[in-house]
Formats: structure tokens, C-alpha cells, sequence
């Protein structure tokens, strides 16, 4: 009898495993070597039954390997053609949304019965006004927004993905045709247009014909490096030309990850980088060398060349001054909740920290110690009802900005995480059709967004509990709930005010709600 490591498990999708789970079965033939015994005989012929049999489980294991892998590759294939065809309709959408004609049609005014004139920009009632949105610029952030929310994208990954879509049925038709067939995939085809970008369009199609048969053999990554190597020696611009361009896209990102954590990512140029860098190696061998003279460091607590470098980034962005002067004195304002109980450390519970979640217990614990740059909020362990709010930077509990900014925690337009701190509060009912100023009439919406329900076919009404409920122009509904838990505010009597004598408004005197 075989092991139980030689019993190979039967795979249904094989329709000849049967057959072959009796190929390791005696053997007909009988022993006819002369030269050795009936019981050495009996031995070799074991043996090799013992042989033929592990061979033909190897052979078994081999072929459900082929065939599952061979699965897979077709899972792939069909992952491509997917994508291929929904960029084809993606990019019939936009074209269908570019027609002037329809995008007449996606404007509220075209219903209406006269056109408005410019609109207020913010949420602090400031009498400046910008011009209403043109029709073709309506159009594409309706589609855009469509899109977004149904496909549970943010608003930028949409907005990229129709964009590519269009360049993928437009001038990169042979890209999309090798994606409709399941020769390359999606990111083969996105790191093509990635080179084809910094192409003049006349260029771009000799230079995919010659990509596109070599990125049906390689990898994702050694596309890329090809790909930028011949578009180098391909671009009729110098690298000079191209790099001053390329400084204008500068910038920094940050994007919240797990445990707490945080990625903050700096995009600038080559030398600025490198010179950082090598900044921070300088700092982490001066660092290190004072860590290993220092005997009250055991050497398990001694950092490691990550952690110095992370901790001498933070202090340099945190406290750092520029040569200009900038930075001196500011300090970033954080919103941290923190459950009573695990104030008082009888819990674990997390902390939540605006605009990025959970945070561990002890950190919040740290930051509700006394550090003046944050907002300690204490919580009802069980309800999440807010008790109390930092006093250095809450004046009264009736303050129905901070109450509905506490219960946002972000804009409340489905699928953007903009912190509500960086958003307009916007009356969900217009001030002017008769909307009050009250908790469950009041939402962050951040600049984008805020402009978006005004000047589009979007449209929100406020349920009981904060809940706005959202209409796109396709008629989709959309809800977005609060971060936080609250009761109303309680309301405070009116404080009596003396009679004033008339005066001259001043710019102080402007109210503090928004115009919407």
C-alpha cells in the first residue's frame, strides 16, 4: 500500500483521473528472470510498481498543474479584454457628453427659466463671485462624478480612467486592439501610454508599432524600462526642455495606510531628492555613531537606518524653519477622538484621528495629555455621543460649526475623504429657497463638491441622523453617513444686546455662514 503522501487527490476537472489512479496497480507480468529468486523477485518487482507509481502521481501533479495554470492565464485574458472594452465605453461616453448639444442639456439652466448669473465661491460669504460653469465644463464633471460613484471611484481615478479610455479608442487604437484579445494587459497598456504621452501625436504611432509586438513578451517592469529608453532616444525635445516642463508638476501626497500609518510622498526634482536623501544618510550615520557610544542605549533599542531616517524627516517637516523664514511658529492642528474610558486607561479602545481612522490608544492617550496642537474630543464609550471638546479651541457647545465639522469628519459627497477642517459647511436646503441654519441643515462639502451640487444636476436632501442622501443626474441614489455619532446640540438662550447706533458695515461684520 503507498503513503499517504502518494495518494493524489482526484481533481474533477480531470475526466481521466480514474483511469489513471489504477496505473500504479500490480503489474500482470510475472517474474521471469531466472537469475534471482522467487522472493528477490518478488522484491524488484515492488520496486518498480513502487517507481511506476510515484511517476505516474508526478505526471498526475504535473497535469492538474498545467491545467490550473492554463486557467488562470485565461481568467487573465478575460481580466483584459474586460478592460479593453470597458475603456471603449467609457471613451463613447465622453465623446457622447463633448457634443455641445448635450451638454446644453446637462445644464439645470437649460430648464430653467432664465440663466444665473456668477455665484459665490465659499462658505464664508464673501461678496466675490465667480462665473457660472460653461456647459462643456458641466458635462465633464457630471460624467465624471457618474462614473466615480458608481464604479466606488474618487472623483481623480475616474476623472484618469476616462481620460486613458479616450486615448485608448482615439490615437491608441492598436494598443486597445492588442487589450480586446488578451495579448497584453491593462497596466502594459497604460505603461505604453505613459511613454506615448510625452510623444507629439504624430510620433506616438511609429513608436507603439514598435513597442507593442515586444510588450506581448515581457513583464509590466521591463516594458517600462524598454519603453523609456527608446522614447528617449525617440522625443525630437532635449531632456532639458522636457525636465523645465516636468517642474511644474511638482507636489506632495500623503495616503493614509494601516496600524496607524502614514505615506507622505514627495515628487520633486532629481537633484532636490537625491541631495535629501543624502542629507538624511549623513544624519543616520552621525545619529548611529551616537547610539553606539551611548551605553544607557541597549543595543536591541538602537534604531535601524529606516527608523532614524523616518524620525529625522518627521522633525525636519515638523519644527523645521525654511531659509525664507516659512514654518517658524506653525504647528498643525489635529483632530484627535478619543473614548473616555480610554482616557482614564481602562480601555484599549482606538482613538480616531481626523481624516485617516483608528489610532492607537496610547497615542491618544499622548495627545490628550496636554499637546497643544491638537483638539482633544472625549466620546460615550457605548453611544459615541461627544462629552466634551478641547476648551483652547472650542468656546461653547451650541458653535454649530465645530458640532457639524465634528460630525462630518470629512465632505460629504460620496466617495471624498477631503477632511472636513479643508471644506466649505454648505446649507443642504439653499439659504435663499428658505433653508435654516440648524444642525440637520448643515454639511461639509469640500471646495469641488460644494460648486458640483450647485451648478449640476446633483441633488442631496438630509435624513434624520445626518445621512445625506444623493441624486446623480442618472438618477442613481448615493448616501453618505456621519464619522461621528452625535445628539443635537442644545440650543442657548439669545444674549440680549444693547441698541446700537447705525453704522458703517466693516469687513469684520461679514456674516460667517455660508452664502448657499
Amino acid at each position: 500500500m503507498s503513503s499517504p503522501a502518494e495518494q493524489f487527490p482526484t481533481d474533477p476537472e480531470d475526466p481521466g483521473h480514474d483511469a489513471r489512479s489504477n496505473a500504479g496497480g500490480p503489474d500482470p507480468s510475472p517474474n521471469l528472470n531466472p537469475k534471482h529468486s522467487p522472493e528477490a523477485g518478488a522484491d524488484a518487482g515492488a520496486a518498480a510498481q513502487a517507481h511506476r507509481r510515484r511517476r505516474s502521481l508526478q505526471e498526475q501533479a504535473q497535469a492538474t498543474l498545467a491545467r490550473k495554470v492554463a486557467k488562470v492565464k485565461r481568467a487573465h485574458r478575460k481580466i483584459a479584454k474586460a478592460t479593453a472594452k470597458r475603456a471603449r465605453a467609457l471613451a463613447e461616453l465622453q465623446r457622447w457628453s463633448s457634443d455641445p448639444a448635450i451638454a446644453k442639456l446637462l445644464n439645470p439652466d437649460y430648464a430653467a427659466e432664465s440663466a444665473r448669473g456668477p455665484v459665490r465661491t465659499d462658505a464664508d460669504a464673501s461678496p466675490r463671485k465667480v462665473a457660472a460653469w460653461e456647459d462643456q465644463e458641466i458635462a465633464r464633471r457630471t460624467i465624471t462624478t457618474e462614473v466615480a460613484c458608481s464604479l466606488r471611484l474618487a472623483d481623480r481615478t475616474a476623472e484618469n480612467l476616462i481620460g486613458e479610455s479616450s486615448l485608448f479608442a482615439g490615437p491608441m487604437q492598436a494598443t486597445l486592439t492588442a487589450m480586446s484579445s488578451g495579448e497584453i494587459s491593462y497596466r502594459h497598456g497604460q505603461v505604453l501610454m505613459e511613454q506615448l504621452s510625452f510623444l507629439p501625436l504624430e510620433e506616438a504611432a511609429e513608436f507603439e508599432a514598435r513597442l507593442l509586438p515586444v510588450a506581448k513578451d515581457l513583464t509590466v517592469g521591463k516594458l517600462a524600462v524598454k519603453a523609456r529608453r527608446m522614447r528617449e532616444r525617440a522625443h525630437p525635445e532635449t531632456l532639458t526642455q522636457r525636465a523645465t516642463a516636468a517642474v511644474a508638476e511638482r507636489g506632495v501626497w500623503w495616503e493614509g495606510r494601516a496600524d496607524g500609518m502614514g505615506t507622505l510622498t514627495w515628487y520633486g526634482t532629481a537633484v532636490q531628492t537625491q541631495a535629501a536623501l543624502d542629507r538624511l544618510t549623513s544624519i543616520v550615520e552621525t545619529t548611529q555613531a551616537l547610539e553606539r557610544h551611548d551605553a544607557s542605549i541597549p543595543e536591541m533599542d538602537r534604531r535601524t537606518i529606516g527608523q532614524i531616517c523616518a524620525d529625522a524627516m518627521a522633525d525636519l517637516v515638523l519644527d523645521g524653519v525654511t531659509p525664507a523664514g516659512t514654518g517658524g511658529g506653525i504647528r498643525g492642528s489635529v483632530m484627535v477622538t478619543v473614548p473616555v474610558f480610554t482616557l482614564m486607561g481602562r480601555t484599549m479602545e482606538p482613538g480616531f484621528l481626523e481624516g485617516y481612522g483608528p489610532i492607537p490608544a496610547d497615542t491618544a492617550r499622548e495627545i490628550a495629555a496636554g499637546c497643544p496642537s491638537f483638539i482633544r474630543i472625549l466620546t460615550h464609550p457605548e453611544t459615541g455621543a461627544v462629552l466634551s471638546v478641547g476648551k483652547e479651541h472650542y468656546t461653547a457647545p451650541a458653535d454649530m460649526r465645530r458640532w457639524v465639522a465634528l460630525r462630518d469628519g470629512t465632505c460629504r459627497f460620496p466617495g471624498c475623504t477631503r477632511p472636513a477642517s479643508r471644506s466649505d459647511i454648505d446649507h443642504t436646503i439653499a439659504r435663499e429657497h428658505g433653508g435654516p441654519t440648524d444642525f440637520d441643515n448643515l454639511a461639509h462639502l469640500c471646495r469641488a463638491h460644494h460648486r458640483l451640487k450647485h451648478q449640476t444636476l446633483w441633488a442631496v436632501v438630509q435624513e434624520p441622523g445626518g445621512v445625506l442622501r444623493w441624486t446623480s443626474p442618472a438618477g442613481e441614489t448615493h448616501r453618505t453617513y456621519p464619522e461621528t455619532t452625535l445628539g443635537p446640540p442644545p440650543t442657548l438662550a439669545p444674549t440680549p444686546k444693547p441698541p446700537a447706533t447705525p453704522a458703517r458695515p466693516r469687513t469684520s461684520d461679514l456674516p460667517d455662514d455660508p452664502p448657499f
